[in-house]
């Protein structure tokens, strides 16, 4: 009998860090869970009602949607199979749980297992993420997929075929289940272009790189051009900073191209209204970053402003150790929180923060050197 004490004494020991994880992530889904229940109004419908489209007609009702298709065929499988939406849901959270598993490791191989515990438990205490876990929409399972995706790319040691497919195949399901996957697309190349290129030659670069271009704004552009909900020139017609939020209650004139659902139609309204376009960037800036919004509670505010600012401070801090550590995977992060921006800019942003919280795991990532000191000094002054 002691010596098995003794044996589950050690065994919780050695995993302490890991059992904590696992008990703090079920507490939160089932406060969240106990809280909204599985949630299928607002941009669920749309989803709820392509699946049953899917299922009746084996098609969706814009070419848009398409970009969606992973959740719509979950959805569409529960309801063949008649699992129910909780099945759904269920997927939800073993995604969602690995992910963490997966931030748990790679913050634990760059430093050391409490900053592995700081960085998951920062995660999972991220309620605006986590509660989409129980919304049949399409973002917990982004978040999931990108999570799980990055900290595989960036453990890559070597770039072999298999690795490579691997790549391709998870940047396919990515772009596949939202549309700003394809930000990973010119990330991810750029990432592997200066982590496993630097022996190529410079025509090779060049050529790599011209055709990796035309390959990814060719795809850009026919997303842009998709149909549906599209319509890119509409957030600067009524100035909406928020998504669905006009705030003019007209019209106003700007210069648009024939194709404004373009790329080239989008340089062309930039060129042509750079005084409203600046405006608008700085507002919508301020709203992706500021995370506030006035119509959240100030207990609300309150919370975002105390998390994502010590979260940016961390960043910051952390992004001098990654200099030194690996700017690869700093120019991997950087370039994926940019390229985000940019596109709230030339849209608008999120009611709930949405297009922010799929950044949040890089400035985890991003933040992973200014934690490990703070762990080390904890860690010191713990064994004095």
């Amino acid at each position: 009998m002691l010596a098995n004490k003794t044996s589950l004494s050690a065994i919780f020991h050695s995993h302490k860090h890991e059992i904590l994880l696992g008990l703090c992530w079920l507490v939160v889904q089932a406060v969240l869970f106990y809280q909204h229940g599985i949630q299928t109004d607002y941009e669920a419908r749309k989803y709820i009602e392509e699946a049953d489209r899917i299922i009746d007609t084996g098609r969706v009702s814009t070419p848009n949607f398409w970009l969606y298709s992973v959740q719509i065929f979950l959805i569409a499988a529960a309801k063949t199979l008649n699992t129910g939406y909780l099945s759904v849901v269920f997927i939800h959270w073993i995604l969602n749980i690995i992910a963490t598993w997966a931030l748990y490791k790679f913050a634990s191989r760059w430093a050391n297992k409490l900053t592995g515990l700081v960085i998951a438990l920062l995660f999972i205490i991220n309620l605006p993420m986590q509660t989409f876990n129980s919304f049949l929409q399409t973002e917990s399972l982004f978040f999931s997929f990108t999570i799980l995706f990055s900290c595989y790319l960036l453990s890559l040691q070597r770039l072999a075929v298999r690795n490579f497919l691997a790549v391709l195949a998870f940047l396919i399901l990515i772009s596949f289940t939202r549309p700003t996957g394809l930000l990973w697309i010119p990330c991810t190349f750029l990432y592997l272009f200066f982590r496993f290129f630097r022996n190529f030659s410079v025509l090779i670069k060049i050529g790599i790189t011209i055709v990796a271009t035309i390959g990814f704004l060719f795809f850009l552009n026919a997303a842009l051009g998709s149909g549906g909900e599209l319509d890119f020139m509409l957030p600067f017609r009524d100035e909406r900073i928020i998504c669905g939020v006009p705030t003019l209650s007209q019209f106003v004139e700007i210069k648009t191209s024939d194709n404004p659902n373009s790329i080239g139609g989008l340089l062309y309204y930039v060129t042509h209204n750079a005084e409203q376009f600046f405006r608008l960037a700085w507002l919508r800036t301020k709203a992706f970053f500021g995370l506030a919004r006035d119509y959240y509670s100030k207990g609300h505010n309150l919370y975002l402003h105390v998390y994502f600012y010590i979260l940016y401070l961390l960043a910051l801090i952390g992004i001098r150790g990654w200099v030194r550590m690996n700017k690869h995977l700093l120019i991997y992060c950087l370039s994926l929180i940019f390229l985000t921006w940019a596109s709230v800019i030339l849209t608008c942003d999120d009611w709930h923060n949405r297009f922010f919280l799929s950044v949040v795991p890089y400035i985890y990532i991003l933040s992973i050197p200014a934690v490990k000191q703070i762990t080390e000094k904890f860690s010191k002054n713990a064994s004095k």
